[in-house]
């Protein structure tokens, strides 16, 4: 089974814990590809995975606007094909002071919105807890991978 860990960051932190959680998926024995949009692929490509991970970091208390624009991309190539799916998906993102929960519940209405089964548990961390206790936020970020990956089999 392959899974996309797909994500926008702005000063690295949402992208260490993609980093983070694509390792701890890996450890359950998936194929785990990371992309950061920017990167060339088209959104269509999505669907040839059996499941994935969207993060961002909280802007204004909202994802960022690359990662909106992408998903809105998704629901509109998705369009009129909008069938029970059997992909899954995962939500996680960075936050300053606030905004998680926000970030956390707009990000999960829009997959659910193109179609996805959401995952029950995102993956939620202050930016200063990746900054000063790195260690241990990974291995959170690496933990939440397996239940994620866990998750994935109906």
């Amino acid at each position: 089974m392959r899974v996309l860990v797909l994500y926008d960051s702005k000063t690295g932190n949402t992208e260490k814990m993609a980093l983070a959680i694509a390792e701890g998926i890996r450890d359950t024995g998936y194929e785990v590809d990371v992309k950061k949009l920017g990167e060339p692929f088209t959104p269509s490509i999505i669907w040839s995975y059996n499941g994935v991970a969207f993060g961002s970091p909280a802007i204004y208390a909202n994802a960022s606007r690359e990662i909106r624009d992408f998903l809105q991309e998704l629901k509109e190539a998705q369009g009129s094909r909008k069938t029970a799916r059997s992909q899954k998906a995962g939500i996680f993102g960075s936050y300053g002071y606030d905004g998680a929960l926000i970030l956390e519940s707009k990000m999960r209405e829009f997959a659910l919105s193109i179609g996805f089964v959401v995952f029950p548990e995102a993956c939620m961390k202050v930016d200063f807890e990746i900054r000063t206790r790195t260690g241990d936020t990974m291995a959170f970020c690496r933990a939440w991978g397996k239940r994620f990956a866990e998750f994935l089999p109906f």
